[in-house]
């Protein structure tokens, strides 16, 4: 294949970690045991692998302190490797991404206290709740994907939910909204008074929200599909705030399934300054969360 990069991206986080995310061809053909690391190299210098497993995560996040991380020329960037045993491994390497002087400055004292204002605006009238991030690559799910085209012929797939792709959505990251304007519509149905909702709110950016996304309530279990990102306040070439639309998902939906409640389960698993995980127990956790759904529902 051609390569399979299609974007890579570095920002700076709210605590001044580097967090770098991607997106890979998603109609490229993934085996099982492919491999995807993430290196760095200071402007000259040699590269150096941080990871080697990430070949189920679109992002890393380099919380790395070195001299505080202000003006410092750093460059990343992605490989991927493809076995085989009879022949050469095939290697694509993706364009290198800076982070650090223009491409993702530091947070100035202006940016930073737009982001404390939104904490605090958070704090006192935001509503916590789980983002789960969809797939848009990797390896087809073995269930429902049809031999030819290659696409899923199940919407309500268990095992991918919907998306084709193993798994469906990576695990949950923590995020809080401020809900703005919610508009609720009810209608009759065939059989029932049907309700839609759309909410309109603010949050803080993260770089990785994309539209087919999904957002978990805390406390109503209530499930949102991001329908639209727009960033409303940015520093520089850092998105610090964005405005999402999000819609009701219905309870029929198979982001209500048990699948869908184990991604919400294993949740921050990569936020590193607070839980120390490696990419390998989250691998396991999730697995084992998994498996114990599978065995529930399909034993």
């Amino acid at each position: 294949m051609t390569t399979p990069f299609t974007s890579l991206q570095a920002s700076i986080g709210v605590h001044n970690e580097r967090i770098i995310s991607w997106n890979l061809e998603p109609k490229a053909a993934y085996p099982d045991n492919f491999i995807l690391q993430v290196e760095n190299s200071r402007a000259g210098g040699p590269w150096e692998v941080l990871d080697n497993t990430l070949a189920d995560n679109c992002f890393f996040i380099d919380d790395r302190r070195r001299n505080y991380n202000k003006y410092m020329n750093e460059c990343y960037r992605l490989r991927l490797t493809i076995p085989h045993d009879d022949a050469a491994d095939e290697v694509y390497v993706s364009d290198v991404i800076q982070a650090g002087q223009f491409k993702a400055y530091p947070f100035s004292s202006e940016a930073a206290n737009v982001i404390q204002q939104a904490e605090k605006a958070i704090e006192l009238s935001g509503v916590t709740g789980v983002l789960l991030k969809k797939k848009h690559w990797g390896v087809r799910c073995k269930h429902c994907t049809d031999f030819d085209d290659q696409m899923t012929v199940n919407e309500h797939c268990p095992w991918c939910l919907g998306t084709g792709i193993e798994g469906g959505f990576y695990n949950g990251i923590s995020m809080a909204i401020i809900k703005d304007k919610i508009s609720r519509d009810e209608h009759q149905g065939d059989d029932c008074v049907e309700e839609s909702e759309e909410i309109q709110g603010r949050c803080i950016a993260y770089p990785w929200i994309r539209y087919g996304d999904v957002w978990v309530e805390d406390g109503t279990n209530k499930r949102y599909m991001v329908a639209g990102v727009t960033p409303s306040a940015t520093y520089k070439e850092i998105d610090l705030i964005y405005t999402i639309k999000l819609t009701k998902i219905e309870y029929t939906d198979v982001m209500f399934s048990k699948a869908a409640d184990a991604k919400v389960e294993v949740k921050d698993l990569w936020d590193s300054s607070k839980v120390e995980y490696t990419p390998e127990l989250e691998k396991t956790l999730e697995d084992d969360t998994m498996e114990q759904w599978e065995d529930d529902d399909f034993s």
